[in-house]
């Protein structure tokens, strides 16, 4: 029996982890990833020029910033992960000006918190290695799926899709109109299909599009619901800043956290660098402001460089600097005086950051529906994770042979813990469907 897994994040790799242990089955996972799989667990690292034109090597996690263990089943993963050096315990001076119940995923309250070694990215990378050391599973990096075809006969889902450059999300649109796509990986097709990007089952004018079949999509934008926008800067300064914490939950219109990535374990960078993520509401009022599509086309538009190094990045930093500097703020009579100069910018807009909490699916005060996409910037709590509905932690249609995996289908609060027991829940549900056993 063979198996796509569309998407290397977390929830793709924990159920491709799952599935490997399994000899008599074939998984082929897919991820369009520019810098490698990692979907949201994502690193960056640049090779720049400082103050004084020197070479300096700078690090970044511009997605999920850490994770933490709340179930006693992730516990067990986590710490099999601690043993093989693969995550470590976050330890620092974190701090807060937020009420406990809207920290950023309950940090610094709700510890202990754990991030990858040498980047949050090398977590999937690892998991993945691995389930790769099987011959019967296959990593297709680099590679986006567009299309899903099903044989009438054979019931075998066929992929069609492209590589290369007309396969990142980034890519211009002018590019992606003279992509070549063809049938990827297993030219018979595969028994069944696990999807872990929501992003799969949007219309066919995002990027990140399947083409999944309507009803199937349809089953999952309704499970969804609406989906938490954020937006990050990654920010190079040329000398130490003196801010004295590693990682801070604030209260702020537009600045939710910051994160100094040399206060990770293994990360080690030539600059002192920080990851600064917005609130949902600042993210909203930007899609809002600059939108993913095209309203007279209905092109997917890819994120600018120069947009998000104009608008978001500055934004993000100036708030920021605000924040460190104001003496009614989180640093009192501590405040600095001002920011060191930066050496380097860039920003990432994460359309869907999170889900919204499950009891927000049909009401909500601060939702927005945005190029037909519902988007909600509450504020709720994020640790510790827990079940917040009696129901299963991914979608399924057996008949179809599709799954949907994630922290968008979880039951558990949204959060990588949440994603990554989807993954392996939804592995489990195949696994007794196909008749297999490890």
């Amino acid at each position: 029996r063979k198996v796509a897994i569309i998407g290397g994040g977390i929830t793709g790799s924990a159920a491709c982890r799952r599935l490997s242990k399994c000899p008599d089955l074939h998984i082929h996972i897919f991820d369009q990833g520019r810098r490698g799989v990692g979907g949201r667990t994502s690193s960056r690292k640049y090779d720049v020029r400082d103050g004084n034109d020197k070479a300096a090597t700078i690090r970044f996690d511009h997605g999920c910033q850490f994770f933490r263990a709340d179930t006693d089943r992730f516990k067990k993963i986590v710490n099999e992960w601690i043993e093989k050096d693969y995550v470590s315990e976050w330890n620092g001076d974190f701090r807060s000006s937020i009420k406990q119940e809207h920290e950023f995923f309950g940090l610094p309250s709700t510890g202990p918190f754990y991030v990858s070694n040498d980047g949050m990215q090398t977590l999937s990378k690892n998991i993945l290695s691995d389930a790769s050391e099987n011959t019967h599973v296959r990593i297709h990096a680099g590679v986006r799926v567009a299309q899903l075809n099903r044989d009438t006969v054979t019931k075998k889902w066929k992929l069609i899709g492209t590589s290369g450059e007309a396969a990142y999300h980034d890519t211009d649109e002018k590019l992606q109109e003279d992509d070549q796509r063809n049938v990827i990986g297993e030219e018979s097709g595969y028994d069944a299909v696990i999807l872990t990007d929501i992003s799969s089952s949007f219309g066919g004018w995002h990027r990140a599009s399947a083409g999944v079949p309507d009803s199937f999509s349809t089953a999952v934008r309704n499970r969804v619901g609406a989906r938490v926008p954020l937006l990050t800067a990654m920010i190079a300064f040329d000398t130490a800043t003196a801010i004295p914490f590693d990682a801070a939950s604030f209260d702020h219109p537009v600045v939710w956290f910051a994160a100094k990535t040399s206060s990770k374990p293994q990360m080690k960078t030539d600059k002192e660098c920080w990851t600064i993520v917005s609130t949902a509401a600042y993210a909203c009022d930007k899609i809002e402001e600059t939108p993913m599509q095209d309203p007279k086309t209905g092109e997917f538009i890819p994120q600018s460089p120069d947009y998000l190094t104009t608008v978001p990045g500055p934004d993000l930093l100036r708030a920021f600097e605000e924040i460190v500097c104001d003496k009614a703020g989180i640093l009192g009579n501590d405040a600095l005086t001002n920011l060191p100069k930066h050496v380097f910018m860039d920003a990432q807009r994460w359309g869907s950051a999170l889900p919204c909490h499950r009891h927000l699916r049909h009401e909500s005060s601060t939702r927005k529906v945005l190029s037909g996409v519902p988007y909600d910037s509450g504020l709720h709590p994020l640790a510790p994770t827990r079940i917040e509905e009696d129901s299963k932690s991914f979608l399924a249609d057996d008949d179809l042979a599709l799954y949907q995996a994630g922290d968008m289908m979880s039951n558990y609060t949204p959060g990588m813990e949440g994603a990554a027991l989807s993954g392996i829940d939804a592995a489990e549900h195949l696994l007794a469907q196909l008749g297999l056993n490890d």
